[in-house]
């Protein structure tokens, strides 16, 4: 992916296209972001390490690795831990997701006007 000078590049990992395509245009259309997609863990990892994100937004539930174990593998890594993580996931209610108590959330089904608050919220303040 070519990154585009002076837009705000984001990291979608979500494995139901419908989903990940409506985030994606939604937050490429409303706040001109670069967004791309990584349908799994192992394709998210590679995507994320290959390009300077501002922001990633995870699901919990992805083949493979799930989003927590993901988060749990980009904090190990100094390059990345600093990028704050959105997680928009049905799991905001599973005990060990609670648990963790992550900064940002939202719960599946959002909506959509919700989403651009919070990302444009994530990414033009410190609430990293």
């Amino acid at each position: 992916m070519a990154e585009t000078p002076g837009r705000k590049i984001i990291v979608i990992v979500e494995d139901t296209q419908e989903i990940a395509q409506l985030m994606k245009d939604t937050l490429n259309a409303e706040l001109e972001f670069q967004a791309v997609v990584a349908a799994d863990s192992a394709l998210a990892m590679e995507v994320i390490r290959s390009i300077k994100a501002d922001l990633i937004i995870m699901d919990v539930y992805l083949p493979g690795m799930s989003g927590i174990e993901l988060y749990d593998l980009l904090q190990d890594d100094p390059d990345i831990k600093a990028v704050p993580v959105l997680f928009v996931t049905a799991a905001h209610s599973d005990p060990n997701f609670k648990r963790r108590k992550f900064k940002h959330y939202m719960a599946k089904p959002f909506d959509l006007d919700e989403l651009v608050g919070l990302v444009q919220k994530i990414c033009s303040t410190d609430e990293k």
